[in-house]
């Protein structure tokens, strides 16, 4: 008990001490709920009238939906759970038209999901809380059930996470702050959870789905798909089998960068699909479920445009290039899964593999030209002058790994103890490789370079909870681990890479631990309130040597570690009226040290290092009502003030951040508000039908800075970016429900929001300018069936 005590010591808790922000918690809560209460009750008083006099035959329930989740390895409501999460179920993920990670992002505050820029527009970066890194592992945990599928961001080809396709899925959970007890390296600052609709031995079930919908000044969209499943035999065995498919129009031309010419006009189009099937095998307290998951996503062009030859206020979107950008990114996941109730707990092993491969080519001129200084052209240094400028080139990512969990969690109903602890393996790599050319250049070949990584991790882990009162619970929980990493470069001859060594490895071993400890107080079936602590890491790796022939003035580290994190946290979950309200809220400080980031060079090369320490400091609050039986409101509010608490200087001396400066490097940082509105309201009709009428408005503001990119003397100084203006986006959607059949017709970014977002430059000079933006005005109609 002392060494956990110990482990839990933090280096600044009398200044960030749980007892202050307790009492912050206190003050803003109770003001908030008695803000929001009276209005509540006030919209309740004035329909009571029109609530009571609803027909029998409405289908509107009066409560709001209860949501199991299984975050904490076993299934608990999530009103139950002391930790700060936001699940959505399948039918709202439906009805909320989410179809990607980008669509989840923008529901749920305290969840940020960056778009890709014209650095690289496969790079994405995805954060709980503001705490943002564009390189290394993903700071976020995401899971296909139970089966990890992030990956390293590296800066030779800046390929970002693969995200699971939303299609019949039983419910997606949000997990914000470190889950590193349970879950381990990358969940340091929380976990996105992907559960998909197991094989049921009891009912035959399914759905179809199919929609069409335009996009103002591009080419249309639609998707359609189904899943069914049942027993096969009934209690002894049964499958689950859904398969889905999308394209989205493009609304971006793609131009000739000589000529001027439009060579295609929407190039920027997309496909993708998705394939699962599950059997479930029962007998003697025993099920054996084996799946296969398996999706691909094709791109036929990039999604950013150049602000030079655009005008996004008239709907006017170019692409200046060669080449198109063309990806492809395809993931299988089969796995195996069995789950055993034992006579004092259930016993669950889950063996999986995972195969990634993401090819991307494209012409990589601008690059070029930037990087030797410039083909010639007034316009700029990015700008070709001749034919013979294009630079063809591939960038490779593919992800091969083992996972092996097993884990025991008691089973016995409101013991005084309860428990969960497991062992957890997993055997990773990853290749990545650039290749670029260009007849130019002497020799043809620009850049010839590939990084293997392996990473090795066996973890150990048990966390309990014992219930010291009837209503008062104390949760202790640790994780040990061992990880070893290790780093192969191969350079071939190229422009860009002379200097660099033809081979060089590194080599990285750590034991990180990752304790929890938490009090909550469950004051009646309503109310619960919570205080916790908890520890979060993810794991470190090797860099390639800097080339010496670009004027790069600072060398690349060997090696960076893992960073890590502390989290405290102070949290209430409250229910009113009879179900009807429903408050979820908490404020949290973490403090954040030796934070992994890329440092840009202004010679084109980088390398991640291990930049000084940060805090976040912020709120998260979502409400639900039931205003009336048909009337209802959901309020999501985050907040996250994430910046740097430390100078951190090069080997030269060079300031690489300064205290003050918010983390994240332009224009991949994160807004510090995030606000979602949700109004329903659904009309009964005499015959049993009903009308659905459904409004989202969705709010992120404006980062304020400072930002390292704005630092002079800095090699990553960079001063023509900028962060991302505010933006708000409104959708509606209009839905008529006879039985099991929904057609409805909805209107996303109702009023044709296109800011200018991502704003990169290809240099810290040059005029060639990159933006994306939102998708404009997009209109359709979808059905569903359920049977």
């Amino acid at each position: 008990m002392l060494r956990i005590k110990s482990a839990f010591r933090h280096p600044n808790v009398d200044q960030y001490g749980v007892t202050a922000v307790g009492r912050w918690y206190c003050k803003w809560t109770s003001t908030m709920i008695a803000a929001i209460v009276g209005t509540i009750l006030a919209c309740t008083a004035s329909a009571s009238d029109t609530g009571s006099s609803a027909t029998s035959n409405q289908q509107v329930s009066s409560e709001l939906e209860e949501i199991i989740v299984t975050v904490t390895r076993r299934e608990q409501s999530l009103e139950k759970i002391p930790i700060s999460i936001a699940a959505l179920s399948q039918d709202d993920l439906t009805q909320g038209g989410i179809k990607n990670i980008a669509d989840l992002a923008a529901v749920t505050p305290g969840l940020q999901f960056a778009t890709p820029n014209s650095f690289a527009s496969t790079l994405t970066t995805i954060t709980i809380r503001g705490l943002n890194s564009n390189a290394g592992p993903s700071p976020v945990g995401i899971y296909l059930d139970d089966t990890p599928i992030q990956s390293r961001n590296n800066w030779i080809t800046n390929i970002g996470n693969t995200y699971p396709m939303v299609f019949d899925l039983n419910r997606v959970e949000v997990a914000r702050g470190p889950q590193g007890t349970l879950f381990g390296a990358g969940s340091e600052a929380g976990t996105l959870r992907y559960i998909s609709n197991e094989p049921s031995l009891t009912e035959f079930s399914g759905v179809s789905h199919a929609e069409f919908g335009t996009t103002e000044g591009g080419t249309p969209s639609y998707e359609i798909g189904a899943a069914a499943g049942g027993p096969i035999i009934p209690d002894e065995l049964g499958f689950r089998v859904s398969a889905w498919e999308r394209h989205d129009g493009g609304y971006i031309d793609l131009m000739n960068p000589l000529t001027e010419n439009i060579e295609e006009r929407n190039a920027n189009t997309g496909d993708k699909s998705a394939f699962r099937a599950a059997l479930t095998f029962a007998a003697a307290g025993v099920r054996i479920t084996p799946s296969m998951y398996f999706q691909t996503f094709h791109t036929d062009d990039t999604s950013f445009f150049n602000g030079n030859f655009s005008d996004a206020s008239q709907g006017r979107f170019v692409i200046a290039a060669f080449l198109p950008e063309i990806m492809t990114d395809s993931l299988a996941l089969p796995s195996l899964k069995i789950d055993a109730s034992l006579p004092f707990a259930n016993l669950t092993s889950t063996t999986s593999y995972i195969h990634r491969n993401v090819r991307v080519t494209s012409d990589q001129s601008a690059w070029l030209g930037a990087g030797i200084g410039g083909f010639g052209s007034p316009l700029g240094p990015g700008f070709p002058t001749s034919p013979s400028d294009v630079t063809p080139s591939l960038f490779g990512n593919e992800v091969k790994g083992i996972t092996q969990e097993v884990r025991l969690a008691s089973n016995q109903k409101d013991a005084f103890f309860a428990w969960v602890a497991g062992i957890y393996f997993d055997h990773r790599t990853q290749d990545d490789i650039q290749w670029d050319s260009s007849a130019s250049q002497p020799g043809g070949t620009v850049v010839n370079m590939a990084e293997h990584t392996l990473d090795d991790q066996i973890a150990a882990y048990v966390q309990g909870d014992f219930r010291v009162t009837s209503k008062l619970t104390a949760t202790l929980g640790e994780r040990v681990a061992k990880v070893n990493s290790h780093l192969n470069n191969y350079v071939g001859p190229g422009v860009f890479d002379v200097g660099i060594p033809p081979t060089s490895s590194t080599s990285l071993k750590e034991t990180p631990n990752t304790p929890r400890v938490a009090l909550s107080y469950q004051a009646n079936d309503n109310n619960l309130f919570y205080i916790s602590a908890s520890k979060g890491f993810r794991i470190g790796g090797g860099n390639m040597p800097v080339p010496t022939n670009l004027g790069c003035t600072s060398a690349a580290p060997a090696t960076y570690s893992s960073d890590y994190l502390w989290s405290y946290e102070v949290g209430a979950k409250n229910t009113f009226f009879d179900g009807r309200l429903q408050i979820n809220s908490s404020v949290f400080h973490v403090a954040w040290y030796n934070i992994q980031q890329l440092v840009y060079l202004a010679c084109l090369a980088g390398y991640i290092g291990n930049a000084g320490n940060a805090v976040s400091n912020g709120f998260d609050l979502a409400l639900q009502g039931v205003v009336t039986q048909e009337l209802r409101v959901a309020l999501d509010v985050g907040y996250a003030n994430a910046y740097y608490s430390s100078n951190v200087l090069d080997g030269a001396g060079n300031p690489l951040v300064l205290a003050g400066d918010k983390i994240g490097f332009l224009p991949q940082v994160n807004a510090p508000w995030n606000v979602n509105a949700t109004v329903t309201y659904e009309i009964p009709l005499p015959n049993g039908d009903n009308i659905q009428l459904r409004g989202d408005h969705q709010y992120n503001s404006q980062n304020p800075g400072p930002f390292v990119s704005q630092i002079p003397k800095s090699p990553s100084y960079w001063p023509s970016l900028e962060p991302n203006p505010p933006t708000q986006v409104t959708n509606i959607r209009m839905g008529y429900t006879r039985g099991e059949l929904n057609v409805a017709v909805f209107v996303n970014n109702v009023f044709n929001s296109t800011p200018l977002l991502s704003k990169f430059t290809i240099t810290p000079t040059t005029n060639l300018v990159g933006y994306t933006t939102l998708r404009p005005r997009t209109t359709g109609v979808s059905a569903n069936y359920k049977f």
